[in-house]
């Protein structure tokens, strides 16, 4: 029997940054203007180590200042500690706005006042799934 061959993809981006405190580094500005990423967005990245042959995968929500926070647990396993450089591979990305759809404007008023006032007719479009 013949094994299905599968196309590997060609990442998205590719770039090193310093890890920070708690395992922090700044997703870099070209690329998100690039994808045109914003805040909020969701990214899938690849993290590699020079010292180690194991990477690691994880799922990331680009946060205040494009933050972005390698799990802690990740970080322990491949050995990053703050002040190492590391590589990202950028993988595929969500964007915010087309996960919710019209839902986004409600959300983001929500995240800068904490609130919002709604009209009998926005209350019916929140609860539609």
């Amino acid at each position: 029997m013949q094994e299905e061959q599968r196309e590997i993809i060609e990442p998205l981006a590719k770039f090193h940054v310093k890890v920070t405190r708690a395992g922090q580094f700044t997703f870099p500005y070209y690329t998100r203007l690039y994808y045109n990423l914003n805040i909020g967005d969701f990214v899938e990245l690849i993290v590699r180590t020079r010292d180690s042959e194991l990477r690691g995968f994880f799922i990331a929500r680009l946060g205040d200042k494009a933050g972005v926070t390698i799990p802690s647990e990740l970080r322990t396993n491949l050995k990053i500690k703050q002040g190492d450089v590391v590589e990202i591979v950028l993988v595929r990305y969500y964007r915010l706005s087309g996960i919710l759809g019209d839902k986004l404007k409600v959300l983001e008023e929500l995240a800068l006042k904490g609130y919002k006032i709604i009209t009998p007719e926005e209350e019916k479009q929140l609860l539609v799934l």
